[in-house]
């Protein structure tokens, strides 16, 4: 009887071996569909196919070259690929009943350009409206339509046309410019002798990824790990491809099509040195996404009424680790389940065993010691793992957890506290609370066994500390209702705190490069101007026999020119200085002396003002901040009361002070003419902006205050009624700001 046992369960546990053998032999065939026809676009899923990537990742594609008559999006809703590769676009292009998935970006800075020729005088947006422009099945069109209506022009008159060939149409004149990419067709042209002009969007502030690859959320969560091995073997493919340019680019020439359509290896090669500058290996791992840029893309959209406002990014972007930690969770699983088994083996011939007790005691004795040893070593090998292993029996409310966990990671003795779950749940934090109570009640009303959720519990030294729970319900009743649910803890505060710091880094770096992106618009066009001018002025003076007047003429617009150009770079190197604030160290400041010596030294302003200034500084009167700012600060501020004070009413000017735990409040009231917040509410604080048109003004006081009060950490606030008065309240910053520690540290 014991043989027959012992035979049986070999041949259950070698079917078991052989049926986990066979599923990881198993290759799974997968489609990739093209953008476009085969070029080095494309070159790194060409080498992952080549160099065994794919087949090492256990997974077979076959790639599908792609035309101006072949949609990468109904190719995957329609399921004749797996894969695709388009536009960031397919992020409102999505449909509702099987949402697409983005999985990886190839190219980090968008590859559309707008190209024309010279003659043609395409130079920027504006130059758009009204033209012929030529796309591919709308490919590239949406960057530079959200460009346009970001400038304010219609876009209504501008007429978008299929393209026939890759970018040749233009010197045939059926269209006046060209959406191309410019990583092949500038080269193109050039080789045909056309010098073509180039129209960026980075250049007016607009960046978004290029060839995106995409699946449907379907194929994404039915096979997460399918989609991990694919972005792997592309990524190791891209690495291969840029390595070795001339091998790749050999080898595309002899893909279909290629030839005939006159590219050369040289053509190749430069389209490869287009790309890396795009994919940004050296900086950025290849098919990385950020989910802050991408929102920033999807704002952008909605902003302009090109995505609906509804829209979010909501399982739009595939998430590699939560699949991960799923895929952990469920080996840990199957790990119990088949030390479940092996248990159930075990006991079967320990049955079979007592009926040799007495002859095998010695042997017994030697199993049960290394029994021991091997729950000693599993004891070890969780606590080295930090994992907190818990029971919660729903019939009495009681919870089982480990102690030593419990005092290691938290510092509460739990055998001296109450063992319900109540004692526990006052730990939690707060602002947790709810969410957690609402994942409960859906846990437990689903038919989901596992689950794992992240929130803060209350140390002993009254800390918030990061967990995340995994939890499986182990038992249920006869009617299904779950009684009893096993899990475990694990400590994860290092990596929350890091990852909600990278939150809040991500979102200060996109606010600073969108003031930055505004700036260099701003200023490239301030400039832009008088330098044309000077160039076409100077070109005049060269021809001979010019009238003596014409030249004195064109002698006094060079200065005027010049004048202006000066003006603009002083303006530049007061704005670049208002935000370095490299030499601005914090002084304790005393605010009615400063502002006594302000109005000293423009009394007669105030004077011809006429103007009446009243002060309250009895809640607080010191200040610790750079004495230079408050002075530039205070002086735009009064000087632009002064300048836009009411014709019909005396200027009356009122400062008052508050005090919080965090700032010194300053508020600054005049009654003077008001600005249109309606109108003008997004643009008080921006360069070169100005609202009364019957007044000299450069529009760059605001702008300058603004980034001086937030250089120290600050923020600044504006109430304005029109025709009634402006309010400004300046938060002064009371701790030690980083840009003050700073400045101390490099005296």
């Amino acid at each position: 009887m014991y043989t027959y046992h012992k035979k049986t369960l070999s041949l259950v546990i070698l079917l078991l071996l052989l049926t986990v053998v066979m599923a990881e032999a198993q290759s799974v065939d997968v489609k990739l569909q093209l953008k476009w026809n085969h070029q080095f676009q494309f070159a790194g899923y060409y080498a992952a196919d080549l160099k065994g990537y794919y087949k090492e990742e256990g997974i077979t594609v076959e790639i599908l070259e792609g035309s101006k008559n072949i949609s990468p999006v109904e190719m995957i809703l329609n399921g004749k690929a797996d894969f695709g590769i388009s536009d960031p676009e397919i992020l409102f292009k999505s449909p509702k009943h099987n949402p697409l998935v983005a999985t990886f970006a190839t190219l980090q800075s968008t590859p559309y350009v707008v190209l024309s020729l010279p003659e043609s005088n395409i130079r920027r947006p504006s130059d758009l409206v009204g033209k012929k422009i030529l796309a591919s099945n709308d490919q590239g069109w949406n960057i530079f339509k959200a460009i346009m209506l970001k400038e304010g022009l219609s876009i209504e008159k501008t007429q978008i046309f299929p393209r026939n060939k890759d970018s040749e149409d233009i010197i045939d004149g059926k269209a006046d410019a060209v959406i191309t990419y410019i990583s092949s067709q500038p080269t193109r042209l050039r080789n045909m002798g056309v010098n073509p002009a180039i129209m960026k969007p980075l250049d007016y502030g607009v960046d978004f990824y290029g060839d995106v690859i995409f699946t449907s959320k379907r194929f994404s969560d039915a096979s997460p790990e399918v989609v991990e091995a694919f972005n792997r073997a592309n990524r190791r493919g891209w690495e291969y491809a840029l390595k070795h340019k001339d091998k790749m680019a050999e080898y595309i020439l002899t893909l279909p099509g290629v030839k005939e359509r006159a590219l050369t290896k040289q053509n190749l090669r430069e389209e490869a040195d287009e790309l890396e500058k795009l994919i940004l290996p050296k900086f950025v791992e290849i098919g990385h996404m950020n989910a802050g840029r991408w929102q920033n893309m999807l704002s952008i959209y909605q902003e302009l009424g090109l995505a609906d406002k509804s829209l979010t990014l909501k399982d739009f972007l595939f998430e590699a680790g939560e699949k991960k930690n799923k895929a952990w969770f469920d080996i840990l699983i199957y790990t119990l389940a088949i030390g479940s088994i092996l248990f159930i083996i075990a006991m079967v011939l320990n049955w079979g065993l007592r009926r040799r007790v007495l002859i095998q005691t010695s042997a017994l004795r030697k199993e049960n010691e290394e029994r021991r040893k091997a729950e000693e070593r599993l004891e070890l090998a969780i606590d080295a793992a930090g994992l907190g292993l818990w029971e919660l029996n729903l019939q009495d409310n009681k919870a089982h957890l480990n102690h030593k966990w419990i005092l290691n990671q938290l510092g509460y003795r739990w055998e001296d506290s109450s063992q319900d779950l109540t004692y526990w749940d006052s730990l939690i934090h707060p602002d947790d609370k709810i969410k957690l109570e609402k994942i409960d009640e859906e846990f437990m009303a689903s038919n989901s066994s596992s689950n794992r959720t992240a929130y803060r519990i209350k140390t002993m030294d009254g800390d918030w500390r990061w967990l995340l729970s995994f939890r499986k319900i182990s038992e249920r009743d006869e009617s299904g209702k779950p009684i009893k649910i096993t899990g475990m803890h694990l400590d994860i505060d290092s990596i929350k705190k890091k990852e909600l710091e990278l939150q809040e880094l991500t979102k200060e770096l996109l606010k600073k490069n969108s003031e930055l992106e505004k700036f260099a618009y701003i200023t490239s066009h301030n400039l832009r101007a008088p330098v044309v001018n000077l160039r076409s002025l100077t070109e005049i003076l060269e021809e001979k026999d010019l009238p003596v007047e014409f030249e004195k003429e064109i002698n006094g617009k060079i200065r005027q020119s010049v004048t202006l150009l000066d003006n603009t770079l002083n303006d530049l190197v007061e704005i670049v200085s208002s935000k370095s604030g490299l030499d601005a160290v914090s002084e304790n400041l005393k605010l009615h002396q400063e502002v006594s010596e302000i109005i000293a030294s423009i009394e007669k302003q105030v004077k011809d003002a006429d103007a009446l200034i009243e002060t309250d500084f009895s809640e607080s009167d010191s200040l610790n901040f750079p004495k230079r700012y408050l002075t530039s600060i205070l002086i735009n501020l009064f000087t632009n009361a002064i300048k836009y004070r009411h014709p019909n009413r005396r200027l009356i000017i009122h400062l008052k002070t508050q005090l919080n735990t965090d700032f010194t409040i300053l508020t600054f009231t005049d009654n003077g003419q008001g600005i249109n917040m309606d109108k003008f509410k997004n643009k008080v604080f921006g360069l070169y902006q100005r609202f009364h048109s019957n007044i000299e003004g450069k529009g760059l006081g605001l702008y300058i205050v603004k980034s001086q009060v937030e250089a120290m950490d600050g923020k600044i606030e504006v109430e304005s009624i029109e025709n009634e008065g402006t309010t400004f309240r300046i938060y002064f910053y009371n701790g030690t700001s980083t840009l003050s520690q700073n400045s101390v540290s490099s005296r």
